[in-house]
């Protein structure tokens, strides 16, 4: 306990919350989270292996509020502050403890002893006498709510290093409490270190050198000069794809720093491969941010399969020459991730801070030591913005501060996230609440920008970083696409079909086929090692680096999947016609990189997105989508596609940036385009849909007004049972071949073999399937026989014959991946 109790004073000198006489107190209780081991049943436990019905951290619970009064003598303060605060640190293992009923309360007062009763007070006062200066006086009852989350974070985070018994070796018996007190401080500072906390500090001078030889564009620059308040802040970055919004953000979140606003920074990204290709950038930013070694990590689901994380794992940071490193205490858990310098991973591991999952008290303590960057925060549905809202909205209510970056993001949705944020500034205000009007809405709001969000708001106009005009084309068909992809390829061009559904891909590159034209196909229904083998060629392929040589004539057809993730340049682009924000990003991959393929050099005359799309000035019934996509047609809200149609078309371009703003309003605005009558149904079943899913999302996370013991935390879920993200629900894959020794992974012979043969589809789709293999065969069974109890629960295997058959109706092509039906 005593262990536990040092690292924590030791972290709070590191980051203070109440001051040197208040933060003793905390470290006080936090020595005492672990009282309730001090009973009759826990050491029953121990020696008889008897089961206990009430668990250690609800005795402490229970050992603390008896001996209330001696606490009450020590720190001072309220009965309900420290109510608050006693509660925070019992609930160290996820969540908050039961209320129990009087006759359940006398069930667990029998099972502590009064034995353990006496012992536990005497150990309380020696405790208590470790910590003289210690006080709450002051502390009111909504400063002690906010301070519980910060205090259950800090109790298991000093938790689980003051555990870690290679950092905490036994001590003599001989040693006297106080020189037991000064051993645990010790090593609490050389554990601390070794776990990779706090062993870099911001660079005191300017992070401009980050931009290399090139002079900072206009939104950078802002970056750089505009003045940061005092306090919590929220910054807006919008610009389009391509001004350096990124390096803006670094550079503003290294000014935030060296403000005190927060000791690290986590960028949260949309998915997967987009904070994959997220992580290299940051770790060449590392030396311009940090001094010292800074720690660097990765966080979402398939973290351990990234090469780069592995090797920046494989530092021990001893030689300053090797960059960023990250110690097995923090790369070996998502969680204990968001406690490094320098973070990145998927939007969804900071928003389960903000819903009732196990330890999210430690997730938002995390984040609120760094300063949080959200980008693409234009992408969400209501679900996630809802969760997005309430996040920002937490990160001021700890002290936090923040930064979104986006190319599209609408008015209302700025201004939703202004409100949010400071609803969490002023406590006494509601945590819902409408928009604020501070903020600009509509086509006249200026575009590019930087905005400032504290307890004032300030809206700065960005010069552009550079100015294009990209022309836009209705295609009518499909084989209208077809040819002409056909003749820009003969003239060398490269070429892309973006599509909005993977069937649909996969017929497009049928259609190509039969044309005579050769095309690669991306999308989400590839096996990991498949996908991954495609990006690295598209990479080369289409990137930046990529020669004239071996990108002329070469087509590609793919999904979503490009339209963030991938740095790619094309010179011919055909889309289906998809929501404003969706068609402006995929826009952004034409005509890409003009600094390495100037105009002369392109095979075609200038940058023109073609999109697939139905005439919306025809619009005959609710299945106008449908004259024109197949599956796609259901992928995203009508309403929106008609409005990103009719805003496209009579623009006759898209100007960047200049027209980006009255772009995006008219499609998405809080006064959009004026729908046909006919569509008025789709309308009111999307509004309807949008205030269902923001419904459940408020039903959902916790309230940030309210402490950790809350009616929300009531049941604290596995962040794999609670969502982020409503949607089809999916099943898991793991593709196997046959060998001379029985299944293998199709990934072959390789590290996480397994896990890069992984697949998901969807359970609609495989609920449907009749004859998927049993998976207690004994062939099937032998192999997850060796997985983990969770992998064997969430994953089936499924064995694939020499043509590639899964079952009737499925089957795997490593050239078009996953494909149902014949």
């Amino acid at each position: 306990m005593l262990d536990v109790g040092a690292v924590a004073r030791v972290l709070l000198e590191k980051m203070p919350l109440l001051g040197p006489a208040g933060d003793q107190a905390l470290a006080a209780l936090i020595a005492l989270h672990d009282l309730g081991k001090v009973s009759a049943s826990f050491r029953a436990m121990l020696q008889d292996g008897r089961p206990q019905r009430y668990r250690h951290w609800e005795h402490s619970g229970d050992h603390l509020w008896r001996l209330d009064p001696l606490l009450a003598d020590h720190f001072g303060g309220t009965e309900a502050t420290r109510k608050v605060l006693v509660e925070a640190i019992v609930g160290h293992h996820g969540g908050p403890r039961a209320g129990l009923a009087p006759d359940k309360l006398s069930q667990q007062r029998a099972e502590i002893g009064a034995k353990a009763c006496m012992d536990a007070h005497q150990i309380l006062a020696l405790t208590l006498g470790l910590f003289p200066q210690a006080t709450l006086d002051g502390l009111d009852l909504p400063a002690a709510r906010a301070l519980s989350w910060h205090l259950n974070g800090l109790t298991v985070q000093a938790d689980w290093i003051g555990s870690n018994p290679d950092w905490f070796a036994p001590a003599s018996p001989e040693l006297t409490l106080e020189q037991y007190w000064k051993r645990a401080q010790d090593q609490a500072r050389r554990a601390i270190s070794a776990a990779g906390l706090f062993g870099a500090e911001p660079l005191r001078r300017s992070s401009a050198p980050l931009l290399g030889d090139y002079a900072p564009r206009p939104l950078q620059q802002a970056a750089l000069s505009n003045s940061l308040p005092d306090g919590p802040t929220l910054m807006i970055l919008e610009d389009s794809t391509g001004a350096g919004k990124t390096e803006g953000a670094l550079i503003l979140a290294h000014r935030m720093m060296q403000a005190s606003k927060g000791a690290g920074l986590f960028f949260a990204l949309p998915t997967m491969a987009t904070a994959n290709a997220m992580l290299p950038r940051l770790e060449s930013a590392a030396e311009h941010l940090f001094d010292d070694r800074p720690t660097l990590a990765l966080s979402h689901g398939r973290a351990h399969l990234s090469e780069a994380f592995r090797e920046i794992c494989a530092r021990d940071g001893s030689n300053t020459e090797d960059g960023p490193h990250c110690g097995r205490w923090l790369g070996d858990d998502r969680r204990r991730v968001l406690m490094a310098d320098m973070g990145v991973g998927t939007v969804d591991q900071a928003l389960l801070g903000v819903l009732p999952t196990r330890f999210n008290g430690l997730r938002l303590r995390a984040l609120s030591q760094r300063i949080l960057i959200v980008d693409e925060a234009h992408d969400y549905d209501p679900y996630m913005q809802a969760q997005l809202e309430r996040l920002l909205q937490m990160q001021a209510r700890l002290g936090g501060s923040a930064i979104v970056m986006t190319a599209t993001l609408p008015g209302v949705k700025k201004q939703a996230f202004q409100a949010a944020f400071q609803r969490g500034l002023k406590p006494k205000l509601s945590p819902w609440g409408g928009r604020s009007s501070a903020i600009p809405s509509g086509a006249v709001a200026p575009y590019p920008a930087l905005t400032t969000i504290a307890n004032a708001v300030q809206v700065t106009a960005v010069e552009p970083a550079r100015s294009r005009n990209v022309g836009v084309e209705r295609i009518a068909t499909m084989g209208e696409a077809v040819g002409r992809i056909k003749v820009a390829q003969a003239q060398g061009a490269a070429c892309i079909w973006i599509r909005n559904a993977v069937d649909d891909a996969i017929a497009a590159v049928d259609a190509l086929q039969d044309a005579g034209v050769e095309a690669d196909l991306l999308h989400a229904r590839f096996a990991l090692c498949d996908r991954l083998a495609k990006e690295a060629m598209l990479r080369d392929r289409f990137g930046p680096a990529a020669t004239q040589a071996r990108r002329a004539g070469q087509v590609l057809v793919a999904t979503q999947v490009v339209e963030q993730s991938l740095d790619l340049d094309f010179d011919l682009m055909i889309s289906d016609l998809a929501p404003i924000g969706a068609m402006i990003q995929r826009a952004g991959r034409l005509w890409r990189h003009m600094e390495v393929r100037p105009a002369l050099a392109r095979p075609i005359g200038g940058p023109c997105l073609q999109v697939l799309s139905p005439d919306p000035d025809d619009v005959p019934d609710v299945r106008w989508l449908h004259r024109v996509l197949d599956r796609g047609a259901y992928t995203y809200q009508l309403p929106d596609s008609w409005r990103a149609a009719k805003a496209l078309f009579q623009a006759g371009e898209i100007s960047e940036p200049a027209g980006l703003r009255p772009l995006i309003e008219a499609a998405e605005g809080a006064d959009p385009l004026p729908l046909p009558e006919v569509l008025a149904k789709a309308e009111i079943e999307k509004e309807g849909q949008g205030r269902a899913e923001r419904g459940i999302a408020r039903n959902a996370v916790i309230d940030t007004h309210d402490g950790f013991q809350q009616k929300a935390m009531a049941k604290v879920w596995d962040e794999e049972v609670f969502p982020t993200r409503l949607g089809v629900p999916q099943v898991t894959l793991a593709l196997a071949v046959q060998g001379p020794d029985g299944l293998s992974p199709l990934a072959g012979a390789v590290q996480d073999g397994w896990a890069l043969s992984e697949v998901s589809i969807s359970v609609v789709k495989f609920d449907a399937l009749t004859d998927f293999p049993d998976q207690s065969l004994p062939s099937i069974a032998a192999v997850k026989s060796n997985w983990s109890e969770a992998r064997g629960k969430h994953t089936y295997l499924a064995p694939l014959s020499a043509d590639g058959k899964i079952c009737e109706g499925l089957r795997y092509d490593r050239e078009l991946g996953m494909i149902f039906g014949g």
